[in-house]
């Protein structure tokens, strides 16, 4: 059962003024991207959908390596947004960025090639209903890129910002592997992929390169036990 709204979110993450500053310095921020990158590609042309964007470093991230896709940036509150406009304008890119204002969410049915969905699951009231929106909004065929935190790492999450070690995270429920499973086959997802990253996720350079060299020979299963995380490659049906 929900025990949050979409605003309660957004004033979240409306609150947390040290965002960017604090995930400057955290280095599995930013893997989030540079990990799901080699899993996939886009297609020239593609029309791409960035749910919650937050601050369009992600955008911009895969904009300079697909210079023809067409962007829709969705942030989940008006300072994301704002970020959002920023960042994008200071790397000279275009994409398109609005807020997320409720669902169903904006946009035709069938009008994405690609989806990325970095860190957000976990954040939405409904995420089942989140899922299912996604895949209305897919082209059938299309791509979903999902990323969500192991529910594992649920005490180290509420930790850090306890301990000034990172920020909170604001309303959120880590969902587990086998629920987003089940959610994927309601809304007609087909799983094509799965990978997990990031055993350390901050800390010394030393210590932190000795997570990556872990990370490669480590098993995926003992990997998708232990690492912060999950990161899911979905087919549209049809």
């Amino acid at each position: 059962m929900k025990s949050w709204t979409l605003q309660d979110v957004a004033a979240h993450w409306d609150a947390t003024l040290e965002y960017d500053d604090v995930n400057e310095h955290t280095d599995s921020y930013f893997r989030r991207f540079t990990d799901s990158a080699p899993l996939f590609s886009i297609v020239p042309n593609a029309r791409v959908l960035d749910i919650d964007c937050r601050t369009a470093r992600g955008t911009a991230f895969f904009l300079k390596k697909y210079p023809t896709a067409h962007f829709t940036c969705v942030a989940m509150s008006p300072r994301f947004e704002r970020l959002a406009h920023e960042e994008l304008a200071k790397e000279h890119l275009h994409a398109d960025v609005e807020v997320l204002k409720g669902f169903p969410l904006q946009g035709t049915s069938g009008s994405f090639d690609v989806i990325l969905s970095y860190e957000t699951l976990e954040h939405m009231p409904d995420p089942r209903a989140f899922v299912s929106e996604l895949a209305r909004l897919a082209k059938p065929g299309a791509l979903l890129v999902l990323t969500t935190p192991n529910v594992l790492w649920e005490p180290m999450h509420a930790l850090a910002p306890i301990l000034h070690l990172h920020h909170s995270e604001g309303p959120h429920r880590m969902i587990p592997r086998g629920e987003i499973f089940d959610m994927f086959r309601a809304s007609g997802w087909n799983l094509i992929k799965e990978r997990a990253f990031v055993l350390i996720p901050a800390g010394p350079r030393w210590l932190i390169t000795f997570g990556k060299w872990l990370e490669k020979i480590f098993p995926q299963w003992l990997k998708r036990m232990l690492c912060l995380r999950h990161t899911f490659l979905c087919r549209k049906n049809g």
